[in-house]
């Protein structure tokens, strides 16, 4: 995961971006584990595929695809956005987002660098840049409703909250704008460390409220109407003898289930909270940046080494622990009907029994990796690849 210091721009991941902390071919000959051996290995079948541009190439980004209104919205890096057909995968519409950015005051930002989203709402897609600014494009015909100007690069995924949609930037900034205008309703001020991670948390939401994973190991739950606090829970404490082992970034989303929030700390611990007191109800160390999966008493995660897990999620228990997989920079789990499923940097989707972690199958989406979450509806995945490929993929 690369790591960046306060106020540090985004250009800096241009072409020295280090990928999951593999600094040269040589070093990741050393860490990634080869492919296992797998016998009577389960198949995956490709539904269809289709392109969006040029997607992220080697860049750090959170763009992953997002499903609504019998649509999967995609965006590359550079200022494509598509929608196509659900079931056929034909492209029903493109916006070039380029265009806004070759002129008038944007110019001088140089790309569109799109980097957090999507995210659907109220017949609108949403979409983050760097280059600090929110986009709200209608959902079926691409055309853009509005634009607005954020205190900060926007790293994860925007996230519709009653009339509001609120996003989490680089600059320690959570702001909500309405979702209908743009407006800018509200701003809560976040602690920022010196040195925190390349990305911010995404948001989760409960009962009218935002909860939001910070820089500094908490998550907060805001009230989304107007910005109010309401508690904090902390789930990593900034200990050790320099400023890498102080690192305690939440940049998963917390995951509300019933009246718990479950979160995860780089550095820190899996936690689960009481929703509406904020109080710590177990805790147990682990350390993720990466989304997190839930599926009846389970809680899936990837740690920042590629080890997976499933853990009870009533008590903390460990219920198992994957590790053939380490150093292949493995996104966060998905879970399928009885499979788990997680991607790596080679575009292999990896295919795990969900009740004792054994390895079953795989395929080969695409060369270029996985790098981001495999987003789950129905009974069929939606993948996206580095080079900007989307792939409908089924498990028999």
């Amino acid at each position: 995961m690369l790591l960046a210091r306060k106020g540090w721009l985004a250009g800096l991941i241009g072409a020295a971006l280090v990928l999951g902390g593999c600094a040269s071919s040589d070093d990741e000959a050393e860490v990634v584990a080869p492919l296992p051996e797998i016998a009577n290995p389960i198949d995956a079948s490709v539904q269809w595929t289709a392109r969006v541009g040029n997607g992220i190439e080697d860049y750090w980004s959170s763009l992953s695809p997002a499903v609504a209104y019998d649509k999967v919205f995609v965006s590359e890096r550079f200022g494509l956005i598509s929608a196509f057909d659900q079931a056929t995968g034909e492209q029903v519409w493109e916006t070039n987002l380029r265009r806004v950015f070759a002129e008038g005051a944007l110019q001088k930002n140089k790309g569109a660098r799109l980097s957090g989203g999507l995210t659907t709402g109220f017949n609108k897609v949403f979409v983050g840049s760097e280059n600090g600014v929110l986009f709200a494009l209608n959902a079926e015909d691409g055309a853009l409703v509005w634009q607005a100007t954020t205190r900060g690069e926007v790293l994860s995924d925007p996230e519709v909250v009653g009339t509001n949609v609120i996003v989490n930037t680089g600059a320690g900034k959570v702001q909500a704008f309405d979702v209908d205008s743009g407006e800018f309703e509200w701003q809560m001020d976040l602690t920022m460390p010196s040195l925190v991670l390349r990305g911010t948390s995404g948001i989760g939401q409960a009962q009218g409220a935002a909860l939001v994973g910070t820089p500094d190991g908490k998550i907060t739950a805001i009230i989304a109407e107007n910005g109010a606090p309401v508690w904090e829970a902390r789930l990593g404490e900034a200990t050790g003898a320099n400023e890498l082992e102080r690192v305690v970034d939440v940049d998963a989303a917390p995951v509300v289930l019933g009246d718990t929030v479950y979160g995860v700390a780089f550095n820190g611990n899996l936690s689960a909270i009481e929703l509406r007191s904020g109080r710590i109800l177990w805790a147990r160390q682990y350390s993720s940046y990466s989304p997190l999966a839930i599926s009846g008493f389970d809680i899936y995660l990837t740690d920042a080494k590629g080890s997976v897990f499933a853990i009870d999620r009533r008590n903390g228990l460990e219920k198992w622990a994957n590790s053939e997989l380490t150093g292949r920079m493995v996104t966060a789990p998905q879970v399928l009907g009885d499979y788990l499923v997680v991607g790596d940097f080679e575009g292999y989707l990896h295919i795990i029994d969900r009740d004792n972690g054994t390895l079953l199958g795989r395929v080969q989406v695409d060369s270029s990796g996985l790098y981001t979450q495999a987003l789950r509806d129905g009974d069929t995945l939606y993948l996206q690849t580095r080079a900007g490929r989307i792939a409908a993929v089924t498990i028999p």
